[in-house]
Parts: C-alpha cells; sequence; structure tokens
C-alpha cells in the first residue's frame, strides 16, 4: 500500500509541472545497520507543499521545477539531514542518504504508534513507555559494542550476570529463577536442565532486540522470579542481504601448547556430530558372560569397545567461527510483504587448563581445630575442543491485518574432552591414582515455531505454536585410574582404581501453544486475556561397563595397554582384559509434565497520564515420573509427583511525574518447579569433577512473593537515570546441598523459608561531541534463609541444628544464612567510543559478580562459595569500503586473566580449592562484509 501511495504522490506531483522540472531520487538507509528506513520524510525547505515519504525499500522521488533548494530527510528517533542541490532541466540527481541515531528530544517521539525496535533511542522510548520494569538493547548496540554473540552482549543490562558465558542471572538469582523465551514462545536449552537457555548460541547478527522484563504480568508464564530474557529475531531485511564473516581467536596459554591433550575422536567431530565409533558395540540388553564360563562370547564382547584409554598430547590450533547471512523481501499486488532470513553461524574452539583442582574438605572432628582437613586432593590438565553450529530460517508474509511466521532453529553442540591428573587419597585409603578421563558430549536442539497475529472488529490475536526436540548424547565416557603405592601400580578397586565407562542419552519433547486477545475500550482501557499449554516428556538411560585384567598387580601406567589386541582376554589363555556390566534399570527413568493456563490482565489509564495494569493469572501443573533405585526397593511407575495450582495475580502502577519521569511500583506472585532431574531418584556421575548429582523425588515447588519500586528519570536520547528497589520472599527455595559424609555426592533440597532484598542503580550518559557513551548499572542484593525453617532428614533436625552439632570452639551461629545461588552484588560498566560519520567503535566493559554461596554445607562437610571474577573486555571495530559495508573487529577477552573459582569457607579456617581453573586471554579477529 504504501508504494502504491508514493507512486500516486510522484505521479501528481509529475503532473502538476512543466516539462522542463528534474527530479532527485535516491535510498535512506539506517547508517548503524544500513537497513532500509521506511517512512522519513523527504521535503524541501520553504516549499511546504512539496514532500514525499520514503517507501518499503527506503527508496524517494521528488520532481522540481529547475533551481537550487535545501532537501530535508528527517524520521523521529534519527538525526535530521539538510542537503542543499541543483536542479536542472530534464535531469535526475541520485542523491542517497544515511541517517544516524539522535540524541536528544526524546519525549517528542512519544507520538509515534510504531518505533523501530532495532535502535537504541527505540529501545529506550520502550523502556520509557512500558507497563513493567524492564531493561533492554537493540541490534544497533550490538554492532556498536562488537560482541559476536548474546552471550557477550547481554551483560551490559541493568542487573544481569552471565556464567560461564552462556546462562544469563537476573539480580544474582540463579538459573531456576530466570526464563528465557525466543519471540514470546518458551524452548528448552542445550540443557534440558537449565531453566535459562544457552545465549552464546545466538549470534548477535540474527537478532533485532532482547528485552528483560523484571516484573510479572499474567500475561507471561508465571515460572520467573529474577527476570525474563524475550529475545526477538529479526523477520527480514528491506531488500536482499548477504553477510558473511569469518573469525579468528587465539589463546596464548593454549594455542599451539605442546601441553595440549584430546584424544582421537570421530571423524564427524568437526561438524559437532560423533560419527558412530564411540557407539555401544553391543545390544544394551545382551548379557555378558562371567569371565568364570570360559564363554569366547566375552573375547568378542571386550574386542569391539574403542581401544583408546588415554589422553593424547596434541597442538591447540587457534579458534575459528564463520557466519552467512541471507535475506530478501518482497511487496506483491495483493498488498502482502513476503520475507525471508536464513543464517548459518559455526565455531569451533579449543580450551586448555594447565592446573585444573578439584578437591574434597572436611571439618576435623574436633571443635578445636579449625583448618579443614583434606580428603582427596586432584590436579591436572584438561585438554577441550568445543563445536557449536546453528542455522535459523524464518519466513513472514504480512499485510495491514494479518501476519504470519515460521521459524526453524537448529543448534548442535559437542564437546570432547580429556583429562590427566593424579588423584591423592589423603584420608581414607592414602592411595594415589593415574586417572585419564576421555568425554564426548553431544547436544541438539531442534525447534519450530509458527506465529500469527491478526486484526479484527478491534480485536487483535496472537497465537503461537513451538514444537521442539532437544537431545544430550554422552556416548563412551572412559576412565581410567591406577593406583601407585610404594612404586606398585595396580587396579585393585579397594584404592579406587579400576577401568569405567558409560553411555547416557536424554531425549526431550516440548511442545508449547499460546493465544492472546487483546482489545482497546476508549482511550484509556485495554483487556487482554487468553490461554497457554505446555507438554513436556523426557527419557533418559544410563549404561555401564567395567573393563578388568585377570592380573590386578604390576600393571602398565599406559592406560592404552589394557585394551591392546595382545592383551584382550582370551578362553584359550584365560589371561587379559575382560569386560563386565549388564543392564541395570536404576539406570532409566522417564517423566511428564503439564502445564496449563490462562490470564486476564488490563490496562487502565489514570487522569490520561498514570497507569494501573491489572490481573490475574491461573496455572495447573503436574509431573509424573517412571524409575527405580539401584537396589530396586524404590519404585516408581508413571507417578504423580507434582499437582498444584497456582493462582498468580500481578499489579503493576506506573506514575507519570512528568513527560521525563516515571515511578513505578509493582506486585506478583510467582513460582519456580523443580527439573526433571531434581525431582527423580537418578544418579548421575561427572568423571571430570569426580561429582555425583543425586535427585530428590520429594522436592516440592517454590512459590515467590515479588514486590518492585522504581524511580527513573530520562534525559533525552540514550541519557537516563533510574533507581529501584524490590523484595523477594521464597517459600521452599530450591538448593544444592551436599551429603553429611560424602562431600562428592550432591542433592537439591527445599530450604524453607528465605528472603531477598535488593536495590539497583543504573546511568548512561551518552556525550555527543565526543562519540562517547557511559554506562553503569549496579545490584546489590542481602538475601537471607531462616536455618530453623529448614528440615534436612526425615528424622526432622532442622539445618540449624545441624550447623551446631558441627560449631568450632568460639563460632556464633546465627538464624539466618544467605541463599544458596543469591549473589550479594554486581556491577556491570561500559565505555563506548563510536563517534559519527567514523566508522570506527571502541568498547570497554567491565563486570563483577560477587561472592555467593554455591553449595550449602551439611553436617562436616563446609560451605562452598563462588569467587567473584573480574571480567574486563575489550572491542574495536571499523568499517571501511562503500557504505561502510565491511568490518574488521578485534576482541580482547578475560584482559586481567582471571580464575574461575569455588572455595570451601569455614571458621577461622583458610579457604580452601573446591574447583579451579584458569581460561587466559583470549583474542578474537573478526572480518565481516555485506554485499
Amino acid at each position: 500500500m504504501k508504494n502504491s501511495i508514493t507512486f500516486l504522490c510522484c505521479l501528481f506531483i509529475s503532473a502538476s509541472i512543466h516539462a522542463q522540472s528534474g527530479t532527485v531520487s535516491g535510498r535512506v538507509t539506517d547508517k548503524d545497520l544500513g537497513d532500509a528506513v521506511f517512512a522519513a520524510a523527504v521535503t524541501i525547505e520553504g516549499l511546504p507543499g512539496i514532500g514525499i515519504m520514503t517507501d518499503l525499500d527506503g527508496n524517494y522521488m521528488l520532481t522540481l521545477d529547475p533551481g537550487v533548494y535545501n532537501l530535508v530527510v528527517s524520521l523521529i528517533s534519527y538525526e535530521t539531514k539538510v542537503q542543499e542541490i541543483r536542479i536542472l532541466p530534464n535531469e535526475n540527481i541520485v542523491l542517497n542518504v544515511s541517517l544516524g541515531s539522535v540524541t536528544e528530544e526524546l519525549g517528542v517521539a512519544e507520538v509515534v504508534t510504531t518505533i523501530r525496535k532495532n535502535s537504541d533511542v527505540a529501545m529506550m522510548l520502550e523502556k520509557k513507555n512500558a507497563s513493567i520494569v524492564s531493561d533492554g538493547l537493540s541490534s544497533q548496540t550490538f554492532k556498536k559494542v562488537g560482541d559476536s554473540d548474546l552471550g557477550g552482549a547481554i551483560k551490559r543490562v541493568t542487573g544481569v550476570t552471565v556464567q560461564n558465558g552462556k546462562y544469563v542471572y537476573v539480580r544474582g538469582l540463579g538459573d531456576r529463577y530466570t526464563k528465557t523465551i525466543l519471540n514470546g514462545m518458551s524452548i528448552p536449552g542445550l540443557d534440558p536442565d537449565v531453566n535459562s537457555v544457552q545465549l552464546d548460541i545466538f549470534p548477535t547478527a540474527i537478532l533485532d532486540n532482547v528485552n528483560v522484563y523484571k516484573t510479572f504480568t499474567p500475561n507471561f508464564e508465571g515460572d520467573f522470579t529474577g527476570g525474563l530474557v524475550n529475545i526477538t529475531t529479526k523477520n527480514y531485511p528491506d531488500s536482499l542481504t548477504t553477510q558473511v564473516s569469518f573469525g579468528l581467536g587465539f589463546n596464548p596459554s593454549m594455542h599451539f601448547n605442546n601441553d595440549f591433550i584430546l584424544y582421537d575422536g570421530g571423524k564427524f567431530d568437526f561438524f559437532g556430530f560423533d560419527d558412530g565409533s564411540r557407539s555401544i558395540p553391543i545390544d544394551i540388553y545382551t548379557s555378558i558372560p562371567d569371565v568364570v564360563l570360559n564363554d569366547p562370547e566375552l573375547e568378542t564382547i571386550t574386542r569391539g569397545f574403542n581401544s583408546q584409554l588415554s589422553a593424547k598430547n596434541k597442538v591447540a590450533l587457534p579458534n575459528g567461527s564463520f557466519s552467512i547471512t541471507h535475506g530478501n523481501s518482497s511487496k506483491k499486488d495483493n498488498g502482502k510483504t513476503v520475507g525471508f532470513t536464513t543464517v548459518f553461524n559455526y565455531s569451533n574452539q579449543n580450551t586448555f587448563y594447565s592446573d585444573f583442582q578439584s578437591n574434597d574438605f572436611l571439618k576435623s572432628t574436633s571443635e578445636n581445630e579449625y583448618e579443614l582437613v583434606k580428603q582427596v586432593n586432584r590436579i591436572g590438565i584438561i585438554g577441550k575442543n568445543n563445536v557449536l553450529w546453528s542455522a535459523l530460517t524464518n519466513v513472514s508474509i504480512e499485510d495491514s491485518l494479518n501476519s504470519y511466521s515460521a521459524l526453524l532453529l537448529i543448534n548442535q553442540n559437542a564437546e570432547s574432552t580429556a583429562a590427566r591428573r593424579i588423584n591423592e587419597d589423603v584420608e581414607q585409603n592414602v592411595a594415589t591414582l593415574h586417572e585419564n578421563v576421555l568425554t564426548y558430549s553431544q547436544r541438539t536442539l531442534a525447534n519450530m515455531m509458527l506465529r500469527g497475529r491478526h486484526t479484527r472488529n478491534n480485536w487483535t490475536i496472537n497465537w503461537g505454536n513451538s514444537l521442539s526436540y532437544s537431545r544430550v548424547y554422552d556416548p563412551d565416557f572412559r576412565e581410567t585410574r591406577i593406583s601407585v603405592t610404594d612404586g606398585d601400580t595396580t587396579l585393585s578397586t579397594g584404592n579406587g582404581a579400576g577401568i569405567d565407562r558409560f553411555w547416557r542419552e536424554l531425549n526431550e519433547f516440548n511442545e508449547s501453544f499460546k493465544l492472546d486477545f487483546e482489545r482497546e475500550y476508549g482511550e484509556n482501557i485495554v483487556f487482554k486475556t487468553g490461554a497457554l499449554g505446555t507438554f513436556k516428556y523426557r527419557d533418559f538411560t544410563v549404561q555401564a561397563f567395567k573393563h578388568r585384567p585377570t592380573n590386578l598387580s604390576n600393571v602398565s601406567l599406559d592406560a592404552d595397554s589394557f585394551l591392546q589386541e595382545d592383551n584382550i582376554w582370551t578362553p584359550e589363555t584365560g589371561e587379559g582384559t575382560y569386560t563386565i556390566g549388564n543392564f541395570q534399570l536404576a539406570n532409566v527413568y522417564s517423566a511428564h509434565q503439564t502445564i496449563v493456563g490462562g490470564y486476564a490482565l488490563i490496562e487502565q489509564k489514570i487522569l490520561n497520564a498514570h497507569r494501573l495494569i491489572y490481573g490475574t493469572r491461573l496455572e495447573y501443573a503436574n509431573m509424573y515420573y517412571t524409575g527405580q533405585n539401584s537396589t530396586g526397593s524404590e519404585r516408581y511407575l508413571n507417578e504423580k509427583t507434582l499437582d498444584e495450582i497456582n493462582i498468580l495475580p500481578s499489579v503493576n502502577f506506573v506514575y507519570k511525574i512528568n513527560s521525563d519521569a516515571n515511578f513505578r511500583v509493582a506486585f506478583g506472585r510467582t513460582v519456580a518447579r523443580p527439573s526433571f532431574k531434581e525431582k527423580s531418584i537418578a544418579s548421575i556421575y561427572d568423571p571430570i569433577t569426580k561429582r555425583t548429582f543425586i535427585g530428590n523425588i520429594n522436592l516440592q515447588q517454590t512459590d515467590i512473593n515479588n514486590v518492585d519500586a522504581r524511580y527513573e528519570l530520562f534525559m533525552g536520547g540514550l541519557d537516563m537515570i533510574s533507581f529501584s528497589g524490590f523484595y523477594k520472599h521464597f517459600n521452599g527455595h530450591i538448593e544444592l546441598v551436599s551429603f553429611e559424609t560424602a562431600p562428592d555426592n550432591l542433592t537439591p533440597r527445599n530450604s524453607g523459608t528465605a528472603h531477598v532484598f535488593g536495590g539497583e542503580f543504573e546511568v548512561k550518559k551518552a556525550i555527543k561531541e565526543t562519540g562517547l557513551t557511559l554506562g553503569l548499572n549496579t545490584t546489590v542484593v542481602r538475601s537471607m534463609v531462616d536455618l530453623h525453617s529448614v528440615i534436612v532428614d526425615n528424622s526432622g533436625r532442622s539445618e540449624y541444628e545441624v550447623r551446631l552439632e558441627n560449631l568450632r570452639n568460639g563460632e556464633e551461629l546465627q538464624d539466618h544464612r544467605p541463599m544458596g545461588g543469591q549473589s550479594p552484588y554486581s556491577i556491570n560498566s561500559s565505555l563506548t567510543y563510536s563517534p559519527l560519520e567514523s566508522g570506527t567503535s571502541l568498547s570497554v566493559a567491565y563486570n563483577i559478580q560477587g561472592e555467593a554461596l554455591s553449595i550449602i554445607g551439611s553436617g562436616r562437610v563446609p560451605d562452598v562459595y563462588t569467587l567473584p571474577f573480574h571480567s574486563l573486555n575489550l572491542n574495536f571495530s571499523k568499517t571501511f569500503g562503500e557504505n561502510g559495508k565491511s568490518k574488521f573487529s578485534l576482541g580482547i577477552r578475560n584482559i586481567l586473566n582471571q580464575t574461575n573459582a569455588l572455595l570451601y569457607q569455614s571458621f577461622n579456617s583458610n579457604s580452601e580449592v573446591f574447583t579451579s581453573f584458569n581460561e587466559g586471554t583470549l583474542f578474537n579477529l573478526k572480518f565481516a562484509t555485506q554485499f
């Protein structure tokens, strides 16, 4: 329709002037994004009757009498360009105009009903006019700061921190309280047991914006507390666009390091798939004969296993990445616009830890001994190769009344790991184990999403369906432990030695649908209602085997020797290495979950300025479980383990102090439900850290009441300042707890009653004359768990009583402790230098999250805290070439060379290492071009 209007306007103007006139035409584009700018006003200074708006492709054309004019190009949220032109008879002037975002007059832009959400100013407007407390980033920010994936970019959002470069935490709350959705729809991540989706799977090139909602309204699902992260992908470009980028990463401490280790994998590892060489060589239900039966089948079975058991020295090549984005759109004669975007992103990274530690400590049995007693010390080197690729295709069809889109997202991730270490048991059997660990983990996520939007008789209808398949496949984890005592090498299991290998596979299906209705009643009331349903199904299997030589003493330290052809057991000799292990039902479980909900919501204007948003959500959730423990004494057959009806009310009030300032207050009730893995009786072992996760079938959901308040002042453009306060009351917060007598066994537990008090501060300032943009946000939190309300075992003992029994002399026990997973503070700061017209951008970012209680101690096992990690990163980029379509980027990550560490802490004791590793400093080079 807009193209038709453009054509008619041009025809009218050209028919009304004489034949000696000339024309000026061209294309208006976004200076930062390179996209076409639609609906920009192209006028002539001093001639109010002459003008035109750019079409969907950013094109314009004006016919003018010969003469000299000032051509004015303007659009709200963009700078205004004025260009002198000279029109000659019967000639056309081609004038292309590039508009940059403005940093003034923010208040005036409020009258615009449709705003581009891929610019910084547009996102600031959305934040200002939002019904709830929210923060976000636009694709313009992604381009300026140079982060290649969302995991790096989102750290600039107020109150947001990122763990392991992947998982987002909001306001210091752990993963379970942050929910991630894509285009408004729920999807699982590459790790189905993590509530937050792995953010490094989203390259910033495909994103339009990301919003973090911090208060609840009933049109959202009720299972988030810290924040709801909504990732919005680009629908389609305004014209045919192709962008290609190549990246190279170098870490001086690991790349080209001859100490790097890995192992020989499959020929498809480069593509993120196992080629079958790690598959179980026998049917999982095969009965393996006992060695005393002298059955030849035992030799055949043993020879079928991959013989490599030791890590190999390799050369770690630099990291590499590649991405391509292609898209187009066109307007049809029937008024419909059809567009598509296709993206492929690939990365291959090597990581080396030269000093990885994983230790076990206990408190002394004597109350007068303060220093922790070492149980097990593990130290060694670890090499990793991580392959991650993603493919996304989005197709959209829209007109003035309807829009349809179909999105297909596929993510594939595979990580090969090799560890070589010394394991010293200094407390029990006083054994030293030489260990080789080889693992491969393959993760798959496939998501198909269909969405629609329709306008009918004052109603707006939105619907969506998201179908996902997730697979976590851990084929052939191999762990070899050789005991060395007084020069004797043995595989005696009494010393903890042995050769173990296992296969794990998790398959999960998720389907979610939603239907929303919205209608305006007059100018002051908007009514919303809708429904949502989610169904999840999971099955999980583990198959374990052991290899054992007939002679356990004086064995070789070369782990590969045990399965060499000449060393495999045969019935003729009765000597050599053989295999044991049969299928066990204890290693299998399945579960499914159903969540259905509906809501009603009213947004009401008060005195034509203030807004009251209130409503209620009703959700019903159930969960069923099938599985048994290792002894068979505890069995479940499709037993209902969760059955909850939740009424989740919400009230948000926005008091508009003036056109530039808001005061917000909100109340909402939300929940946090245990995952399938947590609410089970499964035992899941990690051979790298040698920790075992043990499920808790009796876990219950967490109920949370949330209160928020925020004052925000918008000072024009990107300049703003805000102060926030929040309080959260948790009933049944889920924490990870160690076993009293086994510090390497961990289980989730409901913690009783907890309180969280916090505040946030944010300031942004753009200094237009210099091209500098300053950003600082900080969050301070105090959390308290009532120790008397935490029941630790079936006898009814409280955590207070257990801690009282293990106090050191002079130690005083408080009634409260910090909440597990809650960080006491976070700081995100950034400085960006990006002068107008220069094509140059330099960004420095500093992030830190405070020391957090990560694992709750029990009995003699002390608490484990995550140390602060001072993250200092730099990104530099320079555009060049025609219209700045090519860009070179340099990024430096972990400039301070910080170590990731979790420490045991106890009264008057030195802190001791739980786990510790250092990734080193990484330099990234990237070249991108658009054509």
